[in-house]
């Protein structure tokens, strides 16, 4: 006689996803492969990253189990597999399945005396959690660091403006918990001039990217 779970299992497994089952910017490809593959929730991308709401997935797993205890879940993955193979085609979601440590360069950008700017980046991979803002110490007493921008969400917990020095790659306690820059979304740092003369601002900010 069939395990219920896995006849309810396998039925699921050849409708359509439905939409609170699968990821909300996930892409998928009918291919003729031999693996069904889950797209990465390992638990650096959703602790880490918060790969959940800020990736664009729903709160809920790709597949529900159903209650279906931890080890029959790759027997009845290999069904369900072996079952979509026959049937000529299966499903594969494509998501991030990993982070790294990376870095986001902020360009030069001239500021005249006296003058403010907004440096902007635009981050190309699929999400950048800023962590580490670090401005060189050559210039850092020539500048305030006035606002740090995600889209268009400041990351301070007030306004006002800070000393670059606090930022120099050497400062203790320095490391922030920005919001996730999504694909081409801008990062943007106000900064200040208030030496006497035109300067040139430059930086970068470390952080951890989700990638494929």
């Amino acid at each position: 006689m069939k395990n219920p779970a896995i006849a309810s299992f396998l039925n699921d497994s050849l409708r359509e996803p439905s939409a609170s089952n699968r990821l909300c910017n996930a892409s998928y490809e009918i291919m003729g492969a031999e693996e069904l593959i889950y797209g990465g929730d390992g638990d650096d991308l959703d602790d880490v990253l918060g790969a959940y709401e800020l990736i664009g997935r729903t709160a809920r797993r790709p597949m529900s189990r159903r209650g279906v205890p931890p080890g029959m879940a790759r027997t009845i993955q290999a069904a369900a597999v072996a079952k979509m193979a026959n049937a000529g085609a299966v499903v594969r979601e494509h998501g991030p399945t990993k982070t790294r440590r990376l870095y986001l360069p902020l360009g030069a950008t001239p500021v005249v005396a006296a003058a403010s700017a907004n440096v902007t980046a635009r981050p190309q991979t699929i999400a950048f959690k800023p962590e580490k803002l670090s401005v060189p110490a050559t210039i850092a007493p020539d500048f305030t660091i006035d606002s740090i921008l995600v889209g268009v969400v400041p990351q301070g917990v007030q306004t006002g403006s800070a000393p670059a020095e606090s930022f120099l790659p050497t400062a203790v306690d320095s490391y922030l918990d920005c919001d996730t820059v999504q694909t081409s979304q801008d990062f943007v740092v106000g900064v200040t001039n208030i030496s006497g003369a035109t300067r040139t601002f430059r930086g970068t900010v470390f952080g951890r990217s989700a990638s494929s």
